[in-house]
Order: C-alpha cells, then sequence, then structure tokens
C-alpha cells in the first residue's frame, strides 16, 4: 500500500496518485487498486477505484482495506491534502508513503515522527495495524543527501516513482518467500526436543559449530530467566541470517556483558 500526501491544499496529490496508478496499470501485469480520502470528480468508480474513503468508519475502512489487500498486488492511497486526525491515523497502514512538494521536506520527518508514535501509542492505529497483519511506514529519502523527496507533478516523476513502487513489490514479493521457507524451518526447529537441539539443528542442515553454538546461546538465555521457546524465537533470524563469526561473536559479547554485572 503506497501513500501520497501533502499539507498543502491543490498541491497535485490526488492528480499524482491517480497519474502512478494508471502508470502501474499500463506498463505492469500486476493488479492495482485506487483509493482516494476525499471525492473524486471525474474518474469511474468501481471496486477498484474508490473515494470518499473519510466517510466510512473505522471498521469499514479496516473491512475495505484488508479486502483489497487479498485482492491486488498493489493499493494506490490518496491522502489528499489536508491535516486532519482521520489522515494521520490512517497514514501508520502504508508500506511507502510521498510527502508531495518539495517545500516540505521538515514537515515531511515531522510527519514521520507521528506516525511512529501512534503506531506505538495509539489503540486504534494498533488495532488496524494488526488487522493488515503489521505494516511498515516509512518516507522515501535520496540516497545522496539522505533527504526527504518532495515531488512536484510531472510525466517525468510518474515513471520514476510507478518503477519504485514497482521495484519495492519485487522485494517484497521475493521477502515474503524468504519468510515463507525461514517460518517453515522455524517450525520444525520447535519440534526438536529441548534435549536433542544440537542434533536436530545439524539434521536440518546447519553446520555443526554454528549448531552447536545455537544451542549454547539457547541455554545462556535460559540461565538468564528467559523462556526456552522465546528464546529460540528471538534469535533464530541471527541462526539464519548471520555468519558462525558473527553469532559467536554476539554470544561473547552477551557473555562478557553479564560478566560484568556480577562484578
Amino acid at each position: 500500500m503506497v501513500g501520497f500526501y501533502s499539507p498543502k491544499a491543490k498541491s497535485g496529490v490526488t492528480e499524482l496518485s491517480l497519474s502512478v496508478f494508471q502508470w502501474l496499470k499500463t506498463n505492469t501485469n500486476l493488479s492495482v487498486a485506487f483509493i482516494s480520502y476525499g471525492s473524486l470528480e471525474k474518474e469511474d468508480l468501481s471496486n477498484h477505484l474508490l473515494h470518499e474513503f473519510s466517510k466510512l468508519s473505522l471498521a469499514e475502512q479496516k473491512q475495505k482495506v484488508k479486502k483489497m489487500k487479498k485482492e491486488q498486488d498493489i493499493i494506490i492511497y490518496d491522502a489528499s491534502s489536508q491535516l486532519s486526525e482521520g489522515v494521520l491515523k490512517l497514514l501508520p497502514i502504508v508500506d511507502r508513503l510521498f510527502v508531495v512538494g518539495e517545500e516540505h521536506k521538515d514537515f515531511a520527518v515531522k510527519l514521520h515522527q507521528i506516525i511512529q508514535f501512534n503506531k506505538i501509542f495509539d489503540k486504534s492505529v494498533k488495532n488496524f495495524i494488526t488487522h493488515l497483519q503489521g505494516n511498515k511506514t516509512f518516507i522515501i529519502r535520496e540516497n545522496k543527501e539522505d533527504r526527504v523527496i518532495g515531488f512536484n507533478y510531472s510525466k517525468k516523476e510518474t515513471n520514476d516513482i510507478g518503477q519504485m513502487i514497482y521495484t519495492d513489490y519485487v522485494t517484497h514479493y521475493l521477502n515474503e518467500k524468504f519468510i515463507e521457507k525461514n517460518e517453515k524451518i522455524y517450525r520444525k526447529i520447535k519440534k526438536i526436543p529441548k534435549d536433542d537441539l544440537f542434533r536436530g539443528l545439524y539434521e536440518l542442515g546447519i553446520d555443526f559449530e554454528k549448531a552447536l553454538l545455537f544451542n549454547k546461546y539457547v541455554i545462556l538465555r535460559e540461565v538468564l530467566g528467559q523462556d526456552y521457546y522465546e528464546a529460540l524465537e528471538n534469535l533464530f533470524p541471527h541462526l539464519i541470517n548471520s555468519k558462525f563469526e558473527d553469532l559467536l561473536e554476539m554470544f561473547q559479547n552477551e557473555l562478557f556483558f553479564i560478566t560484568k554485572l556480577k562484578i
């Protein structure tokens, strides 16, 4: 789900988001939907092109977004040019946010801070995100200067933004497949008897040294009072993504830190 927003009225948010929507439909084979927070006057509405999202209750908004995320590859969300509590509560559900207008860089940074705050402390926002199975909002930044990009509407930028969103989708798709494979392995590890963890990991194909180290790491966490399955869950990403040397360094640092605390 990709959001477009500006604090300034008549800044071209709707035009830009609609042009990106049309670009994705024309240049990719992905299924794309469009949601507008405000009213659309010229477009033909359908099940894949909705407007006046602000008039729906929170429950209806949840239902619509969840249904569309299941049916569509990408959703373009036109947050429109207005600053309201409703907009601020909906922005955390997008996966990428474009703040339109080069003059709004400072505003975009502050907006991101508010979004992050709402994701942590606002119950309605947290429930909405949980309902959608956990989205992460971030604002795109330029590589060289690491500053928030503002967009002034043009055909060239429509192409650039469309390419970014398509790249995002492909990355997301591959990430989902990787996560699925990881989850299968994790389920197998959870079924290994606690006393046979090292042997079970080795039989699953984990290197001998890494399996032995991971087993010792889990034991260390248990000694410190952490639940066995919680320790498995916390350390599993490091088992999959870290090299043996990196995992060993983590283990040694944690052991050193604990030793220092006892002195």
